[in-house]
């Protein structure tokens, strides 16, 4: 497979079916960043309570994307409290308009 999104995908969907639960926690980590990560122009950082904040999938959309909104996101059920995945049902790929909604 030479697009690397396609492989990511691949892996992150195949981790996904072999222990959702561990896979959904490690996306929900999240943890404070500075600003220059924050301007990065490809990794993906949110702002939770004002607080910058970055985990995994946005060092992996850094890695392999090339746009500023992501090219991987996930899709499933969220705790709205929390903006937090209670459970993870798919990675999805998010070039060329194929998913308008993360979750």
């Amino acid at each position: 497979m030479s697009d690397s999104v396609l492989k990511a995908l691949g892996i992150l969907n195949e981790a996904l079916a072999l222990d959702a639960d561990a896979i959904t926690a490690l996306v929900n980590v999240r943890v404070d960043c500075n600003s220059q990560i924050s301007a990065h122009p490809t990794i993906q950082v949110n702002a939770y309570d004002g607080i910058a904040k970055i985990g995994v999938l946005g060092i992996i959309n850094g890695i392999i994307g090339d746009s500023p909104t992501g090219v991987i996101g996930a899709k499933g059920q969220m705790d709205v409290a929390t903006g937090r995945f209670t459970q993870i049902r798919e990675f999805v790929d998010l070039r060329d308009g194929k998913v308008d909604v993360i979750a």
